[in-house]
């Protein structure tokens, strides 16, 4: 009995999170989402330039063997996939029909974070894996054309570029990107923690 007297005291003596202006934070959510959409819409048009240069690349150069052909083809798959897969993204953090409604914004928002989640990692690591062919196979031919140690520097260069965007680049964009779409997360549930007290 003793326990749950205190207990109750905690519970009531606990300080209680200030309330919120409910337009003041519609519009902190306004601004980490525009920051959002506006980094998803940079990486669509650097995606659409380097699918550009790859295709002038492939236009102008001879290559003369096929698997040089085929890195060009992988590459450009790459590109494409990447451009669908951030529009996709982009129409997402987009979607404004459920600003109005905490609860299902929330869960709407939780699912995105998962998505987005999915993409950097699992699909991140199969992106990065034919990326990686298709540089070996494009070196191929390099090699046949260009001294031996400049064949080698230009691999460690690529593959030194490729790990650190992998390893090091990659889990920074992911703790920031799961850090804002949180604390978006965090502000509708504080609202809608307001709305549920305010009902009571």
């Amino acid at each position: 009995m003793k326990d749950f007297e205190a207990l109750k005291v905690i519970w009531h003596n606990q300080i209680t999170l200030p309330k919120v202006s409910q337009e003041a934070v519609f519009k902190k959510i306004q601004r980490t989402k525009n920051g959002l959409t506006r980094r998803l819409l940079i990486e669509i048009i650097g995606m659409g330039l380097a699918a550009a240069a790859i295709l002038s690349v492939w236009w102008i150069i001879p290559f003369n063997m096929w698997t040089t052909h085929l890195a060009m083809t992988i590459f450009l798959a790459c590109c494409i996939y990447y451009i669908i897969a951030m529009i996709g993204n982009y129409r997402q953090i987009n979607y404004d029909k459920l600003i109005d409604k905490p609860e299902d914004y929330i869960t709407y928002l939780k699912k995105y974070k998962q998505e987005r989640y999915v993409l950097n990692t699992r699909k991140y690591t199969v992106y990065s894996i034919f990326l990686s062919t298709g540089f070996l196979l494009y070196f191929i031919e390099i090699s046949f054309i260009t001294p031996l140690w400049v064949t080698i520097l230009a691999l460690i260069v690529t593959f030194s570029w490729i790990a650190f965007s992998y390893f090091v680049s990659m889990r920074i964009y992911i703790k920031r990107e799961e850090s804002k779409l949180e604390e978006m997360i965090q502000n509708l549930e504080r609202i809608q923690k307001q709305f549920e007290d305010n009902n009571l």
